[in-house]
């Protein structure tokens, strides 16, 4: 099926793309020599992590969680030495077609970046509140641990035993990390602590892990004294093991909060200021400087309030902006309301707001949607300390649906008005139409297809933002209220820029970062202060969401000057969905050798 449908999108393609990204024959040596080294690399990448293995739904390692220890991580960096040792010795770029030269490029920088983060191991959070292996743990068994016999159910009842190890391996990181200086920001504690806790608490049904394995374990339809005996299991191998040993890392975990030392930036850090600026080299694939960032949020947060300004006079609101804003804060008719029914509502709306969208996906690239895309609420473990909404790919070979999850904790922080750009971001046109064409876009290698969070994220998100700007240009935004949403939407990422140079270059105390959102955003204190903490935990990566976009949209106007007439909007966006996740550099190398192709016909 969806082969089918890859193959009628491809035919609509201009032969300018089909030059550009697809092989014209068999592939040259050189080519199949890359393509030999990058899918050993890969394989290795997923033997070497069950996390990974699992996710890509694949038996092998399903029972084993990855080495986390200091051995294992000596050995990964000697491998990517010598990875990129083998590959500027064996393989010759310039006998590369321009598919291959990408792939090789874009390998190249992942290499690189690893080793640049090596240099950085230290200072970089290994968990907190957002990210880290206790919601990595629970996010495999309950999302991708798939119990379709006995063997994957004792698995899963093994994966519940063997616990312990990665933990206290994560436990000896974290106080080998703050051994050398390096401690988390006193404010994460409680949201991480929390979420630990949540994951161990409860007893049977009221458990995520427990009531997940006996939910999957009922549609075995297995004699009931072995489903008694594998639930049994089950509950030992939780009590006797998986339990123990998150309790044993809210224990490390409340030990540092009692010698945690404020809420500073990076640049309290070691060479904090280093740091920093390779965390935006990082996020951004840059070398945008702490100030030029702060100096574009500023510009930004200035003209986004003029727009949102206008707005405010269209529905006749009697008040200057910051008093809209508290309007929009504050007023009913903006929420549904906090309890079930409020909640069903909205995930109504969500849908209805995604199954539009998806109707209209062939104004965004030739073709219909490759993959199927799901509205859920996020589960109770981690709800709570959860963003308000987010998307996990799913897998289109293996048949597992893409997901926009919503948070619906507190209705009182989930606008409607705020709902549609959400949507669109997270959904279509935005991070599932990219997820779906990169699965299923052959010239794009695997090792590509399932990166880190920290890889390419200004590609990754800057499509988001973008997407929510094109969903505007496709008339997606119904009322003044959800035009408002935009544009809170992107003000929300202008001032990211401004409040993370802020915390990490300019010397913010939380405090004032904090105000900052509560003065300039239509967003709740309790989200404004959720985000300055998710900055502080992932200091820059806020930074590359309108970095990208403001790039995919100057290469856009770029193709549209230079190719006239002969400029497809849908075509561009193809060519920059079909070459996948790489840095901004490469992807603006891909779209001149488009327009320079396109001017010689």
């Amino acid at each position: 099926m969806i082969f089918n449908r890859t193959m009628v999108w491809r035919s609509q393609f201009s032969c300018l793309l089909l030059l550009l990204l697809l092989p014209l024959s068999a592939l040259s040596t050189e080519a199949q020599k890359l393509d030999d080294m990058l899918d050993a690399v890969y394989e290795r990448r997923v033997q070497s992590d069950p996390i990974l293995a699992t996710k890509l739904g694949r038996r092998s390692g399903m029972d084993a969680w990855p080495d986390l220890s200091a051995e294992a991580y000596e050995r990964g960096v000697a491998e990517v030495r010598a990875d990129l040792t083998r590959l500027h010795r064996d393989i010759d770029a310039e006998q590369l077609d321009s598919t291959a030269q990408l792939n090789y490029s874009a390998f190249e920088a992942d290499l690189n970046l690893r080793l640049e983060r090596d240099r950085w191991r230290y200072h970089i959070n290994p968990i907190n509140q957002i990210v880290g292996l206790h919601l990595e743990i629970t996010g495999v068994l309950v999302n991708y641990h798939t119990v379709d016999d006995v063997a994957a159910a004792e698995a899963y009842i093994h994966r519940l035993a063997s616990v312990g190890e990665p933990v206290d391996q994560l436990i000896a990181a974290l106080k080998v990390r703050e051994a050398r200086g390096f401690q988390l920001p006193a404010a994460l504690f409680p949201r991480l602590i929390q979420s630990a806790q949540s994951i161990a608490s409860g007893v049977g049904d009221d458990n995520v892990i427990l009531s997940d394995f006996q939910r999957k374990l009922q549609k075995l339809a297995l004699p009931e004294a072995q489903h008694q005996a594998l639930l049994q299991g089950a509950r030992a191998a939780f009590d006797g093991a998986f339990a123990p040993a998150y309790a044993r890392l809210v224990a490390e975990l409340q030990a540092e909060q009692a010698r945690a030392r404020g809420n500073d930036g990076v640049w309290r850090m070691p060479d904090g200021d280093a740091f920093y600026r390779f965390l935006l080299r990082q996020y951004t694939t840059t070398d945008i400087s702490p100030d030029e960032v702060h100096a574009l949020g500023l510009a930004e947060v200035e003209r986004l309030h003029r727009e949102m300004d206008a707005i405010r006079e269209q529905v006749g609101f009697d008040g200057n902006l910051k008093d809209f804003l508290a309007h929009l804060k504050t007023d009913p008719q903006f929420y549904f309301d906090n309890s079930s029914e409020g909640r069903s509502a909205y995930l109504a709306l969500a849908q209805q707001l995604v199954d539009g969208a998806v109707a209209r996906v062939g104004e965004v690239i030739p073709g219909e949607l490759p993959a199927p895309l799901r509205v859920k609420r996020i589960e109770a473990y981690r709800e709570k300390s959860a963003p308000v909404g987010f998307y996990e790919a799913g897998n289109v070979a293996e048949g597992k649906l893409g997901t926009v999850y919503l948070g619906m904790y507190d209705m009182a922080g989930a606008a409607r008005y705020d709902l549609p750009a959400l949507l669109f971001h997270e959904g279509v046109p935005g991070h599932h139409l990219q997820a779906a064409v990169m699965q299923t876009e052959p010239a794009i290698p695997a090792i590509r297809q399932y990166y880190t969070w920290w890889q390419n994220t200004a590609y990754t998100e800057g499509w988001a933002l973008y997407a929510e700007s094109l969903a505007n240009d496709m008339g997606l935004y119904q009322d003044p209220y959800a035009q408002f949403g935009r544009l809170a939407g992107e003000l929300w990422r202008a001032c990211r820029l401004v409040v993370d140079s802020g915390l990490h270059a300019r010397r913010w105390s939380r405090e004032k970062a904090i105000a900052y959102l509560n003065d300039n955003t239509a967003s709740s204190v309790e989200n404004n202060e959720r985000a300055v903490d998710r900055y502080l935990a992932v200091p820059g990566q806020a930074t590359a969401f309108r970095i990208g976009m403001g790039k995919l949209l100057e290469l856009r106007e770029r193709a549209a000057a230079g190719l006239g007439e002969q400029f497809d909007s849908r075509d561009y966006h193809a060519l920059v969905l079909r070459s996948g996740p790489v840095p901004l550099h490469l992807l603006e190398q891909q779209i001149d050798r488009w327009i320079a192709t396109a001017s010689r016909q």
